[in-house]
């Protein structure tokens, strides 16, 4: 239904438009995009967040905020003020709540142009740029120039792979910094929380990163596979973190890492 009525209202802006002169149509017709572009107030907890979309799949995750992924939220409800690292951040909705309800300041990472985009409005209609920096860039297991390949370029869009195109049409050149070199050259504030999404390279990511991990008390990270939840802990365990069961329990693919007291 929803589609059928926005291809109707968009075939109505193409035949309202029909009669201008060429200029004028396209200037009119991408007015219409842009008064169309909506600004959405999301509620969770006492706190609202706004976020302007520009596609539907922008829209997904923040309308299900608290539902979706609530063992994200709870480990965020739980955190105190502090620097958190947020690695495949979308168009911000993680970023936001971190930066908005828990007082954490925040650096962002979003290689898809796209994304990155709808990123950068939702952290400037929050009026959160003081509080979230963001980079366009992967994280990874070491410093280089490599692309991203996308089956659906689109803010929002996920599942993108970095080095192989398994299918996927459309390629994005982006720079991939371990983040042990993003620091030593940059000196990019080092993260007490860590929270990792990348749809597949997780492990890499945490490969890169022997160093910062020393001052992280705690890594939300996504695991795919059995396979890579294995891996992942294997990296982890060794460095003197432990599972929160209580968090993951089952109910998704995040798995929480504490560090160990003492």
């Amino acid at each position: 239904m929803s589609h059928t009525v926005a291809r109707a209202i968009a075939a109505v802006a193409r035949l309202s438009t029909s009669v201008m002169k060429p200029y004028r149509r396209r200037i009119t017709r991408a007015l219409v995009c842009q008064q169309m572009a909506q600004q959405v107030a999301v509620g969770h907890n006492g706190h609202t967040l706004l976020f302007q979309a520009t596609t539907a799949r922008s829209l997904h995750d923040v309308l299900t905020l608290g539902r979706g992924e609530p063992e994200t939220v709870a480990w965020l409800d739980g955190l105190e003020p502090g620097m958190l690292w947020d690695v495949g951040a979308n168009v911000g909705l993680y970023s936001l709540y971190a930066a908005c309800t828990r007082g954490c300041g925040v650096v962002a990472f979003e290689p898809s142009a796209a994304s990155f985009a709808a990123l950068a409005k939702n952290v400037e209609i929050n009026g959160a740029s003081d509080r979230i920096s963001i980079y366009c860039m992967a994280l990874g297991d070491r410093t280089h120039l490599d692309s991203l390949w996308m089956a659906c370029s689109d803010a929002g869009h996920s599942m993108h792979r970095i080095g192989e195109a398994d299918g996927r049409a459309f390629r994005q050149s982006i720079p991939v910094f371990s983040a042990d070199d993003l620091v030593r050259t940059f000196d990019v504030p080092r993260p007490r929380y860590l929270k990792i999404d990348v749809d597949g390279p997780e492990l890499a990511v945490l490969r890169g990163m022997t160093e910062t991990l020393s001052g992280v008390d705690s890594v939300l990270v996504e695991a795919e596979t059995e396979q890579a939840e294995q891996a992942i802990s294997a990296a982890l365990l060794p460095l003197g973190f432990r599972r929160n069961e209580e968090l993951h329990a089952g109910r998704s693919r995040n798995i929480v890492f504490d560090r160990r007291a003492g």
